[in-house]
């Protein structure tokens, strides 16, 4: 097994991940790996580690571990054709033994002198190494499936977390008119350059206590403008207008919709990507109003549903998607190990 920080080596080694997770998708029917780590593929930080294997020639597993937030994170999938040879738990094992591996910055000279490139030795139980006070590592199960059930149970592992995947159908624009603002607000797009700081503030405030939205930096957003699906006009601004004298509107919220690019016209899905309110305005309905205004601007681009993910335990928020139309279409479960 190869392992490595930072972005992956080169174009051919990312196509080989995107042709591996999506073998894993055609036979799972679910895709393995989230937006994030796919991001990470090209991002030059030495927080994210990816760790490699072939078999056959072909890359046969792959796993990704992000050392940013609270606590390491990790994502794994396994080629069809390779499974049921315990390579999945020999991922896990290894990608739990990085985990706890000091970040560069906090890497003494002697450490950093060693090669950051070479084989890895598979954890025997997927246990986290001795010696480092760490929080557990959390492991994304998408679909949670049946093997990842059973993986999960092998080495030690329970659910942390569930995120809900859930839908509605749209109609056209008819049904879905754009609701009227409240006086003293007013809603605009996204300008790309002259909006993102202000974005980012706005949304790290939204998501203080969110493991990973929270943390986005205008990087991160930067990443996202990069994507084929990004469109400003889906990213909408909810603003407070100002008290005289008081210069200029204050942004309290947001709903960023996505449609992913390639769908045929019939089954086109669109997304409520994020709504986001700062605390300041929460109370005032202003996610119902966020959600849909989003709700009417995917039916405006021709979506004939709508998807978005939302944590099982934010009791409010899912009540609020339930009363826009939303049911539960499947869920992801984050495992880890009890902490010691």
């Amino acid at each position: 097994m190869l392992w490595h920080t930072g972005p992956l080596i080169d174009d051919v080694e990312i196509a080989q991940v995107h042709d591996l997770a999506a073998a894993a998708e055609r036979e799972d029917g679910v895709a393995p790996l989230s937006e994030q780590p796919l991001l990470n593929l090209r991002e030059a930080t030495d927080d994210v580690v990816h760790l490699l294997t072939w078999r056959g020639g072909e890359l046969a597993g792959y796993a990704q571990v992000d050392k940013r937030g609270d606590a390491p994170s990790a994502e794994l999938v396994v080629r069809p054709a390779h499974r049921g040879h315990g390579l999945g738990f020999h991922l896990l094992g290894s990608a739990a033994d990085r985990a706890v591996e000091p970040r560069p910055s906090e890497r003494t000279a002697d450490e950093r002198a060693t090669d950051e490139h070479g084989p890895v030795a598979a954890g025997t139980d997927g246990a986290p190494s001795p010696g480092r006070d760490v929080p557990p590592l959390r492991v994304w199960a998408h679909g949670d499936l049946p093997a990842a059930q059973a993986l999960a149970a092998r080495a030690g592992y329970g659910v942390v977390r569930e995120l809900l995947v859930l839908e509605r159908p749209l109609g056209g624009p008819a049904e879905h008119p754009r609701p009227a603002v409240p006086a003293g607000l007013r809603l605009r797009a996204f300008v790309p350059g002259d909006d993102d700081a202000a974005w980012v503030r706005a949304n790290a405030l939204a998501f203080a206590h969110h493991p990973e939205q929270g943390r986005l930096t205008a990087d991160d957003l930067r990443a996202r403008m990069r994507e084929d699906w990004f469109d400003a006009a889906g990213l909408l601004l909810l603003e407070r207008d100002p008290a005289p004298g008081d210069g200029a509107p204050e942004l309290v919220g947001f709903v960023w919709t996505k449609i992913p690019t390639g769908q045929p016209d019939a089954a086109r899905e669109g997304e409520i990507y994020v709504v986001g309110v700062v605390p300041s305005a929460q109370g005032e309905g202003l996610g119902r109003l966020l959600t849909a205004v989003g709700l009417a601007h995917l039916a405006e681009r021709g979506a004939r549903a709508a998807v978005l993910y939302v944590d099982g335990d934010n009791v409010p928020a899912v009540r609020t998607y339930e009363r826009a139309g939303f049911v539960r279409r499947a869920v992801h479960v984050q495992y880890a190990r009890p902490a010691r």
